[in-house]
């Protein structure tokens, strides 16, 4: 059996040239491997929250926890979210040519690791804030969560990488329980809020992790850009990869942490009804991140 994982993304400066240029990048590696494969069976689409409208809390009216028989959100908003021009093209094609079937998989926050730069990982971007605090503040400084407190008791689920690789893996081998079109989401396992997560994060990095200062937030770029003298340093005296957190993407970051601050927990439900019942610890799943970052040289080795 052959299945083929859709996740390529470009971002654009505007909502229609985004959806036309991501929709079209999938038809060309669907069609481009539909032709030559004559063994594919299942392709595996890679979307995520905003197909739900997270970035639009204020516009549309989702209630937590978050299911995939909720239906589109409406117009005008509808029309941005691209990834709804890519799931209507793989019903299109696999009706087509009827050898395949495909499933759209959903994480929310995906945690995990690569040996460059990523753009949407959020552990990446906390484990150079963090370290970095280190750096200055020394070990057993107490860092405040980056934004208001509404945001660190909002509950939300955050995705592992490797849960979210099983979780795929597992409908592309299961075609009989995940028919053509179906949808899961995949998350950790129960849902979590930054009051619980934020304190083990800090601890790995030998710090203290509380709440937020009233009102006020502190900027988790702002303070790395006043500080990059400090972290190359850091990387010259620890051998590290340079380059990595010039290019960071702390716009990212700062949506899942400080603008995501309502409650926006995924049901897991469908998932494990259809057998899926992979699981972790959301706090390990960083810890593990964070080790294999250190073992890449992004960040020293704190454990």
């Amino acid at each position: 059996m052959l299945s083929s994982s859709a996740v390529a993304y470009i971002q654009t400066s505007d909502p229609e040239s985004l959806k036309s240029i991501n929709t079209q990048i999938l038809r060309t590696a669907i069609e481009a491997i539909n032709a030559v494969a004559s063994s594919l069976e299942v392709v595996i689409l890679q979307t995520g929250g905003k197909g739900y409208g997270l970035e639009f809390p204020k516009e549309v009216n989702f209630q937590a926890p978050l299911h995939e028989d909720l239906p589109r959100i409406p117009e005008p908003w509808h029309s941005t979210i691209f990834y709804y021009s890519q799931y209507d093209l793989l019903t299109e094609l696999s009706q087509r040519h009827g050898r395949w079937t495909f499933s759209e998989i959903r994480p929310d926050g995906i945690v995990g690791f690569a040996p460059g730069s990523n753009v949407m990982n959020m552990a990446q971007g906390i484990a150079f804030y963090l370290t970095l605090y280190r750096q200055v503040h020394g070990e057993g400084a107490r860092v405040p969560f980056p934004s208001k407190p509404a945001g660190y008791h909002a509950s939300h689920s955050d995705t592992f990488q490797d849960v979210l690789s099983k979780m795929e893996i597992f409908a592309a081998l299961n075609r009989d329980r995940c028919g053509n079109g179906s949808t899961f989401n995949s998350a950790d396992g129960e849902a979590v809020r930054w009051a619980q997560v934020w304190p083990g994060l800090c601890a790995y990095f030998g710090l203290v992790g509380c709440e937020p200062d009233g009102e006020q937030r502190a900027s988790m770029q702002k303070f790395v850009e006043a500080h990059g003298d400090t972290w190359k340093s850091l990387v010259a005296s620890k051998g590290l990869k340079e380059g990595l957190i010039e290019t960071q993407n702390w716009d990212h970051v700062r949506l899942m942490l400080v603008d995501f601050d309502f409650d926006r927990q995924y049901s897991l439900d469908k998932a494990r009804a259809v057998g899926f019942r992979e699981s972790i610890d959301t706090v390990e799943g960083y810890r593990v991140a964070f080790d294999r970052m250190a073992k890449a040289r992004l960040i020293p080795a704190f454990r």
